[in-house]
């Protein structure tokens, strides 16, 4: 179930962001966001280790209209430490786009193959939270399965890993091919609020999400 959205009188770094992120896109898409926040909060709180510190890597993030709601989530989830996410993607106009709107936050967007992550040494290899919005694993079963490989790859021992989908089989398949990679679900949400869409039949909003974590 998603958490309600409450508004506060004196709000916080994380409340301030979102207030930024909702005056800067469409109703539509900060309700998405609103949505997605909820379900990132119920998904990770229980599974992600705390940390003083905490780093995002957002692979294939197009212009990312969630980076606020990641940062924010990562906020709540470190709220004495430092928060900072990478997002990277291939196509040039999303992320010169990221790089425009979310130039206020702790974020940096790269130009970059996300099946070639690993060349990418300076990044380490110690983020706590990996994200893959709207994987697209029926376009490319094998790309998209080097994606997942790289991110796990980026992953800190003890961190998660989360996806969500836009269809209820592909949300499957992809589940299956992580877990042919070593990881293992830990939570595996539908979102009930998820906003239909009109271009194919049984497509909404981060209709799934799930929370993955290294199989021990």
């Amino acid at each position: 179930m998603t958490e309600p959205i409450t508004d506060s009188l004196e709000p916080g770094a994380g409340e301030s962001l979102l207030i930024h992120s909702a005056k800067s896109m469409p109703p539509s898409i900060a309700q998405d966001m609103a949505k997605l926040k909820g379900l990132l909060k119920e998904g990770l709180k229980p599974n992600l280790k705390p940390a003083s510190d905490l780093r995002i890597l957002n692979l294939a993030c197009g212009r990312c209209d969630e980076a606020e709601t990641l940062v924010t989530v990562g906020q709540e989830l470190a709220p004495k430490g430092h928060v900072e996410m990478v997002g990277a993607d291939i196509r040039i106009r999303e992320i010169r786009q990221a790089r425009e709107q979310h130039a206020h936050l702790p974020a940096k967007f790269l130009i970059e193959d996300a099946t070639k992550m690993d060349q990418h040494k300076e990044l380490g290899d110690d983020f706590n939270l990996v994200f893959l919005r709207h994987q697209n694993f029926w376009h490319g079963q094998e790309l998209w399965k080097k994606i997942f490989d790289q991110g796990i790859a980026k992953l800190r021992p003890d961190g998660m890993l989360v996806i969500t989908s836009y269809f209820d089989v592909e949300h499957r398949l992809a589940l299956r091919a992580l877990e042919s990679l070593g990881m293992e679900v830990v939570s595996n949400t539908r979102n009930k609020a998820s906003r239909e869409l009109s271009d194919a039949p049984g497509k909404s909003v981060d209709r799934w999400v799930a929370v993955l974590k290294r199989r021990v």
